[in-house]
């Protein structure tokens, strides 16, 4: 399965200009190709790769790497609903919900048209009380409405627009979006999000942003870095795979946001009420947020300086999430969260 998303992006990536405008506006043709090179036969409805991976509400820049987001980059494209349902209030999951998106699910084949749903969308920079979150719902309710009939992109094109220096985590691409991005940042007092990196290793991206090397090996378990990128302020998103005893393969993402940056990273999560909460303290006396489902869990750790989610995705060899809540914990304990401040 690996293999295959990596084959599937490298036969569908854009040049780099068309990567900060492709997720937003994604062309049928791109969902075809998508259908027809990243979904194992058999998985045509429920494919877990469409309902469970981070995305941006852009394709990240893939910045000449083959290695990187071969989680995200087959993920389905999120199209944000007029309807925008805001947080419940309620601790934990419910408290970074971004309302309801519509995600495209590749078909077998490419002459089919895709087919879509609507799945409960959760913020990564943070709970709905913050000024993180708060600017990332901000821009989703602006990029919702805003060139809605894709005209100004179409006359775009995959041209370089000059605004790639400057907003290029972002998808922008007229002088009204790059104005609305400086307005939240004014509005939410955030910094932009600057200095992209790939790394090599997880002590390559500890290096790199001045933490010490927060992921662990227990005897009884494997942790294995895959892939990781990081930016200026030390935000970084990191791709692994985990073995622990009695348990199966456990493939995760490991997101990390600082605070004070504007970031529009969400994450689309199924139903949001299929998921049962506790909390959880780590061996070292960090508190956390655990989540569970049938196909998928989450662990959030709102720290001082940052908020961090682990999106767990099982095992996507098989295409399964059969992770318990007790396997859940254990699997926290891979990780010395007390390094992320």
């Amino acid at each position: 399965m690996r293999k295959k998303i990596y084959d599937a992006y490298e036969t569908i990536k854009p040049d780099e200009a068309a990567t900060e405008r492709m997720l937003r506006n994604i062309t049928s043709l791109y969902a075809q190709q998508a259908a027809q090179e990243s979904v194992p036969a058999g998985k045509k409805e429920g494919n877990q790769m469409a309902q469970t991976s981070i995305t941006k509400q852009k394709h990240k820049k893939n910045r000449n790497s083959g290695r990187i987001f071969r989680i995200t980059a087959a993920a389905a494209a999120v199209v944000l609903l007029p309807t925008i349902a805001y947080a419940t209030g309620l601790f934990g999951l419910h408290d970074t919900s971004l309302g309801k998106g519509e995600v495209i699910i590749p078909v077998e084949g490419g002459t089919e048209i895709p087919e879509t749903t609507e799945m409960d969308m959760i913020s990564m920079q943070g709970y709905s009380d913050s000024p993180e979150y708060k600017a990332c719902l901000e821009w989703m309710e602006f990029s919702e409405t805003y060139d809605a009939d894709e005209a100004i992109l179409s006359e775009v094109g995959n041209d370089p627009t000059g605004f790639e220096e400057e907003y290029g985590e972002y998808l922008c691409y007229t002088q009204e979006m790059a104005d609305k991005i400086d307005e939240i940042c004014e509005k939410y007092q955030l910094r932009k999000l600057s200095g992209f990196e790939l790394a090599d290793s997880c002590q390559d991206l500890c290096d790199r942003i001045g933490i010490g090397n927060f992921m662990l090996t227990p005897d009884n378990a494997c942790n294995d870095f895959e892939d990781a990128y990081s930016y200026a302020d030390g935000s970084f998103l990191l791709e692994g795979t985990a073995m622990l005893a009695g348990s199966g393969r456990i493939d995760y993402q490991f997101s990390r946001s600082v605070r004070g940056t504007f970031d529009d990273t969400m994450l689309n999560v199924g139903d949001i009420n299929d998921y049962e909460q506790w909390e959880y303290t780590t061996k070292n006396g960090v508190s956390l947020r655990l989540a569970n489902s049938s196909h998928k869990a989450l662990i959030f750790a709102d720290r001082e300086q940052s908020f961090l989610v682990i999106n767990v995705l099982g095992d996507i060899y098989s295409d399964t999430c059969d992770v318990t809540n007790e396997q859940l914990e254990n699997f926290t304990e891979l990780f010395d969260f007390s390094l992320i401040p």
